[in-house]
């Protein structure tokens, strides 16, 4: 994951009130499809999302660019098991967002983004969680945001 995307996990209502209090980790691994069902013409209207990109083993598929917008699907035994979406945040793309969104709300999901804040899937609550992340500091003042990172001064001689 590029530091200018924001992470997401795609996960069925139902499995996330099974499993309210996941721990942070775990939230981009847990297999939260595995008992429920996607629309049966996911892929399809991923494709409509964006262009297929290629995997290196039959259990991922993908959709969008490694470092840009991107949907990851996982598989166990030809069935989604885990869904993953990544938002670049250097210039967001309204189209890619919007199906984004519909594409949660059809399939009765929300967001949860790495940090475990579950995003619903409304234009507002998405927008707010793409500004408060890490990424979106990043994006907006990259210097700022590496110096936030270095090391103080030593100026004890």
């Amino acid at each position: 994951m590029a530091v200018w995307q924001v992470e997401f996990a795609i996960v069925p209502r139902r499995a996330l009130a099974a499993k309210p209090r996941v721990a942070r980790p775990q939230v981009m691994d847990t297999d939260w499809w595995s008992t429920e069902r996607l629309p049966a013409a996911y892929a399809q209207q991923l494709a409509a999302i964006a262009s297929p990109g290629s995997s290196g083993t039959a259990e991922l598929q993908t959709w969008g660019e490694e470092d840009g917008n991107r949907v990851d699907v996982w598989s166990e035994n030809g069935k989604a098991t885990r869904m993953i979406a990544r938002v670049d945040v250097r210039r967001l793309n309204t189209r890619f967002s919007a199906m984004l969104l519909q594409f949660a709300r059809v399939a009765g999901a929300v967001f949860v983004r790495r940090d475990g804040l579950v995003v619903e899937p409304l234009v507002g609550a998405f927008g707010a969680a793409l500004r408060s992340s890490e990424a979106w500091r990043y994006a907006t003042d990259p210097a700022a945001y590496f110096a936030s990172y270095s090391e103080p001064d030593d100026d004890d001689d």
